[in-house]
């Protein structure tokens, strides 16, 4: 959600929400929210980019988006009084505010306006989710790195005379665990890369996409292709094929 909810609301809402509101300040790096964590605020960013995860450890990880200011986040865990269902790290510094959920809860209750523009976002980000956990589910190794570049591209890529330098610190390591791969299969991809003249390494260290738009159009005409393949064949990715009765 982004403060574009606070949009739709009566302005004496948005006045009571930010005068209960508290500041937040977060460096690169730290954790805004980790999984399993109590909901005790809905989050409102006004600076910085975020990258939202899911984690079984500190060494398995799938990134899920990234996300720029304005955003916000919290707001189902805290409607339902649930943990937090994902981790945000900051990528780069954080400033926003910070709403306790009692208060957040008793406005969204009384002011119809604000409830439509949480539905209306609430909805969109759990469109996004969806797209994500498809990929989880079907895609390979080599399609996640693709997204997952492309997403730091979009947030962090600045134009240069070889293409788009992604100005992020993106390690193999770093790759390996933001897409859920061993790090093995993300030195193949990188390599399948660079040998298409898709992606090298500056001489500071920072991943160059050549040509971003080519290896967006090899992204969708690959998912179409096993798409078709499947609907043809009528296969199923081996996580949901069911094992022989005993």
């Amino acid at each position: 959600m982004s403060w574009r909810s606070l949009e739709t609301c009566h302005p004496l809402t948005r006045a009571r929400l930010e005068q209960a509101a508290l500041p937040l300040s977060l460096p690169a790096g730290d954790a805004l929210l980790t999984t399993g964590g109590a909901s005790e605020h809905v989050f409102f960013l006004s600076h910085g980019v975020v990258r939202v995860f899911h984690a079984l450890s500190e060494d398995s990880q799938f990134t899920v988006q990234l996300l720029r200011a304005p955003s916000a986040f919290g707001v189902l865990e805290v409607l339902h009084g649930l943990p937090w269902a994902v981790s945000v790290e900051a990528l780069t510094p954080l400033k926003g505010l910070r709403v306790p959920a009692d208060t957040f809860r008793a406005e969204l209750s009384g002011d119809h306006g604000l409830t439509r523009g949480v539905l209306d976002e609430v909805a969109s980000q759990l469109e996004s989710t969806l797209r994500a956990s498809r990929a989880l589910g079907f895609e390979g190794c080599e399609h996640r790195l693709f997204r997952v570049l492309l997403e730091y591209a979009e947030h962090f890529g600045r134009p240069s005379a070889e293409g788009l330098v992604i100005r992020y610190p993106l390690s193999r390591h770093r790759l390996a665990l933001e897409i859920g791969a061993a790090r093995r299969s993300v030195d193949r991809a990188l390599a399948g890369l660079a040998a298409d003249k898709l992606l090298s390494l500056s001489p500071k260290g920072w991943q160059v996409l050549h040509d971003p738009e080519r290896l967006r159009d090899r992204l969708r005409s690959e998912t179409a292709g096993r798409a078709a393949g499947r609907r043809r064949t009528g296969d199923c990715p081996a996580a949901a094929v069911s094992p022989p009765a005993p």
